[in-house]
């Protein structure tokens, strides 16, 4: 039997969309001169139809980090990372649940690392996220609605 059929899903790609870093209070104060800054994480998911027909999908995942001593921002870090991918045998009703739960728990990974990664590259000790919960993220943009 053909793989492609038996899973869910095919992921058909994989890649940065959109990636920035700004370390707006070097050289004045360097990063080992901050101390530890408070840090704030964001996270969105967006699912969007390519091709609606063969099932295929974008689905984004929006990360915003930004750390902050007395006020002052010390780093901001932006990732969009996206996957295309298609869906196979998959109910209607299910559609939104893996678009937006399931593919972006198997994305997380590639995120948390290019984060740490461009946090460290930036000069500062890298930031390694906490696992999101996405199903939680999920029912609570369905309670909103």
């Amino acid at each position: 039997m053909n793989e492609d059929l038996k899973s869910g899903f095919k992921f058909l790609s994989q890649y940065i969309k959109n990636l920035s870093f700004d370390n707006p209070i070097v050289p004045q104060k360097l990063p080992h001169m901050i101390g530890k800054p408070e840090i704030n994480v964001g996270v969105n998911v967006n699912g969007i139809t390519i091709d609606k027909e063969s099932n295929i999908f974008e689905v984004e995942i929006n990360t915003k980090v930004e750390a902050a001593n007395d006020g002052e921002v010390s780093f901001l870090a932006e990732l969009t990372y996206a996957s295309v991918v298609q869906l196979n045998k998959i109910d209607e009703e299910n559609k939104s649940f893996v678009i937006l739960v399931e593919i972006p728990r198997m994305l997380f990974p590639f995120v948390r690392r290019i984060i740490a990664d461009t946090i460290r590259d930036g000069g500062f000790p890298p930031l390694y996220i906490e696992p999101i919960d996405f199903l939680k993220l999920y029912e609570n943009n369905i309670r909103k609605n």
